[in-house]
């Protein structure tokens, strides 16, 4: 993602336009560096579609035994980290 004023914008529209068409390239639009636009392609990126994402998962390996150590880890985790103190209390 690449961050260009609006008047760089403005003066280099067409060249931004086809950077995003034909790369992706998506761009983020500030005024007084305050981002106020993106702009993005219309199409997604991805080769798949929503009504194939069931498809598309159920044929990722299985994570039977991994998930479950996963889950451990994180337990483990967020019991050795000290809680976050909240400055405004």
């Amino acid at each position: 993602m690449e961050r260009i004023s609006v008047t760089t914008a403005a003066r280099s529209l067409s060249e931004i336009l086809n950077r995003v068409l034909y790369q992706g390239t998506v761009f983020e639009l500030e005024r007084g560096n305050k981002i106020i636009a993106r702009l993005s392609p219309a199409n997604p990126l991805s080769p798949i579609q929503i009504k194939d994402l069931n498809q598309f998962f159920a044929q990722l390996p299985s994570l039977d035994d991994d998930a479950e150590s996963f889950a451990k880890d994180i337990k483990t985790i967020r019991q050795e980290m000290a809680k976050e103190q909240d400055p405004w209390a």
